[in-house]
């Protein structure tokens, strides 16, 4: 279709999803579909999805009770209820329309089903099944609950000075998951179009959980040989004031220097490193920065530290965080008034130009009955797409300039190249990508800005360096964004229209442009030109509150919001290369960083606006497990309990001995009010011997449990190496190393994670300098002037 064409009601109304989803993650992927326009059905089965009983409830108009949390997360889609019986009957049928079948059932229960991907696809060749398992399709066992998931992917660990390791508050690994499930999904469709047959992606639970990780493999590489150990203590995170709290994240030396000269702590200038293993003084130096903020409120705070420039913000809860000055400037929060008890929620997660998302189909409480073609209106078209057949990667053909930093705007960068798009990192040799410097020094030795966790965040791109305060390096980049697809960038709101790069501007470079922007504040609102980090934006976003320990003050959850941006990015800019491959046309898409915090952590805002309640930390505790917790055995390894129903306890019981103080706590409600004398029992059970001996036990009587895994455990976890979720990478510096992969497998399309390692410092400069049509005397000219080279320099 033309340019002049009109744009389609959204992103994705041409496509048809069907979800076999309850609880979170599912639900929550095909809402996000559903939000970029593609017409979504939930099939539940029969008594329904769970997570309709859950409180708080709210009275619906056709006067049934429904969680509201079910609500939030199934608006915009129409719902069935049947029996399995039913569903074994009409799946063949439903298929039969669709393009995409989205289902949490279990690890191989379609094929218990008699209803396994390739046997669907009798009735809709290009169909695209998107599944989702604890540990993926091949590992079909009892899956752990969200504590023991925790455990097993690294989540749970000691922070900020709190000895005991603590779970991250909420289900922020279920929304992770949910992402990618979406983003899985449509780059599976996108592969079906290409090769003209139907693609699984099987998204492990745990791998996105692992994923979420700052690369704790190379971590512990990189400082090995730096000769730092392992120990990363978390400096200042979270501090107290007068009238709550505030998050200090600190990234580079110099905001380290403006702190500690703000805060009357010059002798700690130097010390940086030092005290981040862990030092003598840490805690002396802890105790100053929270004297400081002690005595000032947190609007002091923030301002004086973001005039700075150094990361601050308000730790917000689910009252606070509606009444920011930024969100009452930009709204976000909606309310759902479908229902007697109208209630707040988030918003999307993203803005997009021409395809804006809106609510047009509130949840109901009930669902019809109907589960056929012709009672939902679809036809019985073999696929609602036009088969490509031109054989090849996803995104191949897509042109993406990166002008991503850090690691949200890389980790949407990585994905977009791993999937077959040529993308080009933009960096200048004055100013290259801050993550260059983190966790490296010049002792590593020659191009040591290479050798750190950089190379984790940006694989599968090409490097070309561009000075972009000089007039040529500003025209050679609209050069390039003449050829380009996508360009994407992730600084602070205005920094992008004082280059000469906003939307309006490159929207008449090239017209067909996608523009994907995901500054940490969004682009407007009081707070757009504050920096921060994805720590700063996961406290803003509520994220800490809900982690840690009640009597203790909160934590950082951790670095876990960037990689979740950039899955969410990496749907959106699918979502809007569709859309222009149906009308033409590019558009702006935004995607915020706290308002994606927000979105994977609803519960706080939707509670109080319904009860007042404030969500708080509960360390290690849950409201439906008894007991639960992590205990240190003899060599220093944490083990994790969770007991969940009386056969749980039971096991354990014998595990232990069958003790007397065991007799009369047989109910759940028991166990809870004795709850912290069970720690304390389990604590010197435990430290009785190591954790393998005692797991060994507790694994032989089915006692709920999980190793808290580290860094040292990752590269041998059966399920992690099961499906070959690490690759070797050989990089032209540091040689073969190995890295995190995605966490899905497709049947078809993509066979490798990563398709090339992450570029030197201007690596690609002269292959994408001839493309543009420069010769050999005008690429030496840039290179003397500065405006290209392949090593830093002051600027």
């Amino acid at each position: 279709m033309d340019a002049e064409a009109k744009p389609t009601a959204g992103a994705l109304a041409h496509v048809r999803v069907l979800e076999l989803g309850s609880g979170i993650a599912a639900p929550y992927a095909s809402r996000l579909l559903a939000d970029l326009g593609a017409d979504v059905v939930k099939v539940e089965i029969s008594p329904g999805d769970p997570l309709r009983k859950e409180a708080p409830l709210v009275t619906a108009t056709d006067g049934e009770e429904v969680g509201a949390l079910f609500v939030h997360l199934n608006a915009n889609k129409r719902l069935v209820c049947i029996g399995e019986e039913a569903l074994r009957s009409s799946l063949l049928e439903l298929v039969a329309g669709v393009d995409i079948l989205i289902e949490d059932l279990g690890a191989g229960t379609l094929e218990r089903l008699g209803l396994a991907p390739d046997t669907l696809r009798a009735a809709n060749p290009a169909l695209v099944v998107a599944r989702l398992s604890a540990f993926g399709q091949m590992f079909a066992e009892d899956p752990p609950n969200g504590f023991l998931l925790q455990a097993i992917a690294g989540w749970i660990e000691a922070r900020e000075g709190v000895p005991t390791p603590a779970q991250v508050g909420g289900r922020l690994h279920e929304y992770i998951a949910g992402g990618w499930v979406a983003a899985a999904a449509l780059t599976a469709l996108l592969t079906a179009r290409r090769i003209g047959r139907g693609v699984d992606a099987d998204v492990s639970l745990l791998e996105c959980a692992h994923g979420a990780l700052c690369f704790p493999t190379l971590t512990a590489s990189v400082l090995a040989q730096l000769g730092r150990g392992t120990s990363r203590a978390t400096l200042l995170g979270t501090k107290p004031c007068r009238d709550g709290w505030v998050g200090i994240n600190v990234v580079n030396s110099e905001q380290w220097r403006r702190l500690c000269r703000l805060v009357g702590a010059d002798e700690f200038v130097e010390l940086r490193e030092e005290l981040r293993q862990g030092g003598a003084d840490r805690q002396t130096f802890e105790d100053r920065v929270a004297a400081w903020t002690s005595e000032r409120g947190i609007i002091e705070v923030v301002e004086a530290l973001q005039a700075l420039r150094v990361p601050a913000v308000p730790l917000h809860d689910g009252a606070s965080i509606r009444t920011d000055p930024h969100w009452q400037a930009r709204p976000f929060f909606a309310r759902d008034a479908s229902h007697d008890a109208a209630f707040e929620h988030p918003g999307f997660p993203w803005r997009l130009s021409r395809t804006p998302a809106r609510i047009t189909r509130p949840c109901s409480a009930r669902g019809s009955a109907s589960a056929s073609l012709d009672g939902l209106g679809w036809d019985r078209r073999r696929s609602p797409i036009d088969v490509d057949v031109s054989g090849g990667l996803p995104l191949e053909g897509v042109r993406v300039v990166s002008l991503g930093t850090y690691w949200a705007g890389a980790s949407l960068a990585s994905y977009l190249g791993a999937m077959g798009a040529d993308v080009i990192k933009v960096e200048a040799i004055q100013r290259p990508d801050g993550w260059r410097y983190n966790m490296v020094a010049p002792s590593l030795g020659p191009q040591w800005y290479e050798r750190g966790r950089y190379r984790g965040t940006n694989l599968n791109q090409r490097g070309l360096t561009l000075n972009l305060d000089s007039r040529r390096g500003r025209e050679i980049l609209e050069g390039l964004l003449r050829t380009a697809d996508v360009l994407l960038e992730n600084f602070a709101a205005s920094v992008i229209g004082r280059l000469g790069f906003d939307w309006e501007h490159v929207s008449k470079v090239n017209p067909r442009l996608v523009m994907v922007r995901m500054p940490g504040f969004g682009v407007d609102g009081p707070r757009r030109d504050q920096v921060g980090f994805g720590p700063s934006f996961a406290q803003f976003a509520g994220h800490s509150t809900l982690t840690g320990f009640a009597d203790l003050p909160p934590q950082t959850a951790g670095g876990f919001l960037d990689p979740t941006v950039g899955v969410h990015a990496a749907l959106v800019t699918m979502a809007a290369l569709e859309h222009r491959r149906l009308f033409g046309m590019g558009q702006l898409v935004e995607v915020p960083q706290i308002e994606v915090g927000v979105c994977v952590a609803p519960e706080p805002v939707i509670r109080n606006s319904l009860t007042g309640e404030i969500m708080l930390r509960t360390g290690n505790r849950a409201a439906n497990a008894a007991p639960q917790g992590v205990y240190c055995a003899a060599d220093g390894r944490w083990i994790a309990l969770s007991v969940t129903d009386d056969e749980g306890w039971r096991n354990l019981v014998k595990a232990l001995g069958e003790p007397a103080w065991a007799a009369h706590l047989d109910t759940l409600e028991a166990r809870k009010a004795a709850h912290d004398q069970l720690d304390r029992r389990l604590a010197t059970w435990i430290a009785g011997d190591t954790a393998a001996s005692k797991l060994q036990i507790f694994q032989a009587a089915d006692v709920p449990c999980a190793l808290v895994e580290q860094a040292e455990d990752f590269l041998t976890n059966r399920y992690l190496a099961g499906r070959g979720y690490f690759e070797v990478v050989d990089h032209s510096v540091v040689g073969p190393d190995t890295y995190p992969g995605w966490p899905v497998r497709f049947s078809r399309g993509p066979t490798r994670s990563h398709r090339a390692p992450c570029p030197l410092l201007g690596e690609h400069n002269e292959e994408i300098l001839r493309s543009l049509g420069l010769s050999d005397v005008e690429i030496e000219a840039l290179e003397r002037e500065a405006i290209i080279g392949t090593a830093p320099i002051d600027a």
